[in-house]
């Protein structure tokens, strides 16, 4: 009789899984992509091919990266939005997630319904770079000559609606000062006519400027995070060096079709808390100049509201166009 009722529960047990979370236990069962609407030799990149290659050995698959760089997102966006909705495509991307939508005025797909959360990642602060030439030494340099000088000092960006931009206007804004923006195409050239002196300053990311810095070709004078960088703690934030309660720093997010099923998402949430929550992973992100700072799905689907006016937020306050 025993045996019998323990058969019974076996069963009943195995009824009550439900399709999804069977579809959950096989997968993923082929290969993965991990798709980012951006270039190669970004933070974003780094992360994604790092993480990559800790999915593939642990789930014994193939796991492709694809770049599907072009209108600042929106064509690796849009295919990530497309895609089937089965787990076995994955967005990698970051805050032009959802400043594109007010930056073009119109965007073929909807960045949050046509999308589930997954995780985020990371966090990205700016580097405030002077030409190692330049006149100023601190942040509070920069904010006195601006004052004395509305419009003349100007600073470069990787184009208009960029977190360079943003994070230049967001310092503007705060500030109460008047600069003249300088767009570039890509972040490599905006740094390249700084440390040239052909521009004031810039906000560069770390992984970008390191070499640079390391020359003594710019000077870094400041952080845009709320807190020192980990790769970078002799410098002192914005913040703390004449601007209090400015902060700018950019985050590296996991999306996913929005029809995928929810235990599949949460599965792969829980395997990125865990390869993101190593040593390895923590070196590396002092290597590239950005910040750990995982939120699982439940996390980071509570925050993606707050962060898409955030994000929106600023490209109203910066005055960015699409160019």
């Amino acid at each position: 009789m025993r045996s019998l009722i323990s058969i019974f529960i076996t069963t009943a047990a195995l009824v009550a899984v439900s399709p999804s979370a069977a579809i959950a236990q096989e997968w993923p069962s082929r290969s993965v992509t991990f798709l980012q609407p951006y270039g190669p030799g970004t933070n974003l990149d780094a992360i994604t091919r790092y993480l990559a290659t800790i999915m593939g050995a642990q789930w014994k698959q193939s796991v492709v990266v694809e770049n599907k760089a072009g209108a600042n997102g929106v064509i690796g966006t849009e295919q990530a939005a497309r895609a089937p909705a089965d787990g076995y495509t994955w967005l990698f991307t970051g805050p032009g997630h959802f400043t594109n939508e007010v930056l073009m005025g119109r965007v073929p797909f909807d960045p949050i319904n046509d999308f589930k959360p997954v995780a985020r990642l990371a966090s990205v602060m700016l580097v405030m770079v002077v030409p190692a030439d330049s006149p100023f030494k601190s942040v509070g340099d920069i904010i006195e000559a601006a004052k004395k000088n509305p419009g003349r000092l100007s600073y470069a960006s990787a184009g208009s609606g960029s977190s360079q931009h943003l994070s230049a206007a967001a310092f503007q804004y705060a500030a109460g000062v008047q600069f003249l923006h300088v767009p570039y195409k890509t972040q490599a050239a905006a740094l390249t006519d700084t440390l040239s002196g052909r521009v004031s300053f810039t906000f560069t990311a770390l992984a970008t400027a390191k070499t640079q810095m390391a020359s003594g070709r710019i000077r870094a004078l400041a952080v845009t995070g709320p807190r020192r960088s980990q790769s970078l703690p002799e410098l002192p934030t914005v913040a703390e060096s004449g601007l209090p309660g400015y902060e700018f720093f950019s985050f590296n997010a996991v999306f996913v079709p929005a029809g995928t099923s929810d235990d599949i998402v949460r599965k792969f949430s829980d395997a990125l808390a865990s390869a993101t929550r190593t040593v390895q992973f923590t070196e590396m992100a002092k290597a590239q100049g950005f910040e750990s700072d995982f939120a699982d799905v439940k996390a980071w689907s509570k925050a993606v509201p707050a962060e898409s006016k955030k994000w929106q937020d600023l490209i109203r306050i910066s005055g960015a166009k699409n160019e």
